[in-house]
């Protein structure tokens, strides 16, 4: 596996010499190649099946094909964000919601972008890094060779990886904020293996972590909801409005949180990863 991505790393360096509409095109074919192959396997009724434990009435396979579609051009996308330049980032990416990261960044305490693992939300910190912002992200990586190979990704457009299982995320996360840096972080998953709440999504009780909302309410930032997902060949990015959480307004910013991502997904449940992870789609509706 190691190997076979070193070999298409490789490849795709040598195709992005080329002008970036070809090198693009070339990197979407490798994607529809596996698309093509996963859509034809088992894990594709799999992936429905996930889809219609939280939503019952909807057509579970045509949504589980469109999500392995996304998916597959996404790994693409990542394996080579490292040869992107500012004319692939302006083809790949459209934007909305702009003016509410820099109206939070005003209030000079930095700026919680908190996601979900929606669309190529891998995507995001480079993106967000090659318009000029100072970019860090929170994750859990280990030794893997893999997530060596992921992390050399991550850290394109000069993006601050800041490992939970290395570091004090919160001291380091804090720090960060206070020079009025941007820190990313994802919101749906992990919320057992720490402090949660039971809120009700998409009509079940799940856990929902609170550690963003401590974090942000210690470091005194703006938190900034934020969300991709893929239309045609571009990756959409929305920024939703900041808010602040204190003491006082920790269940109506999780609530708020909250309304987002449920909205995000009612509309695009194709573009939620989560639905790919039986094991997490369980938890979530289970609650354990």
């Amino acid at each position: 596996m190691i190997f076979l991505i070193k070999v298409l790393q490789f490849k795709y360096w040598i195709i992005f010499s080329a002008p970036p509409g070809i090198a693009l095109a070339l990197m979407r074919f490798g994607g529809w190649i596996i698309y093509s192959i996963a859509r034809m396997t088992s894990f594709k009724k799999t992936v429905a099946r996930n889809v219609e434990t939280l939503f019952p009435q909807s057509n579970g396979l045509e949504i589980a094909d469109k999500l392995l579609k996304t998916v597959s051009y996404s790994i693409f996308e990542l394996l080579c964000q490292p040869y992107f330049k500012a004319e692939h980032f302006k083809r790949l990416f459209a934007w909305e919601g702009m003016e509410n990261l820099n109206r939070a960044l005003e209030h000079k305490k930095g700026v919680l972008l908190l996601t979900l693992h929606a669309g190529n939300y891998e995507l995001i910190p480079a993106a967000v890094g090659n318009l000029g912002y100072k970019m860090n992200s929170i994750l859990r990586s280990t030794d893997d060779p893999i997530f060596k190979i992921l992390n050399e990704s991550r850290r394109h457009q000069n993006v601050n990886i800041i490992n939970v299982s290395e570091q004090d995320m919160y001291r380091e996360t804090i720090q960060l904020l206070g020079k009025n840096e941007l820190v990313g972080t994802l919101a749906d998953t992990g919320a057992l293996e720490g402090r949660h709440v039971m809120l009700n999504f998409l009509g079940k009780e799940v856990p929902a972590a609170t550690g963003w909302l401590t974090l942000a309410q210690r470091a005194e930032t703006m938190v900034v909801p934020v969300l991709t997902r893929k239309e045609g060949g571009k990756n959409v990015i929305t920024l939703y409005e900041p808010f602040s959480v204190t003491k006082d307004t920790r269940e109506p910013a999780m609530q708020k949180a909250h309304r987002i991502f449920e909205d995000f997904v009612r509309q695009h449940p194709d573009q939620w990863g989560i639905f790919l992870n039986s094991y997490e789609v369980k938890r979530m509706v289970e609650g354990k």
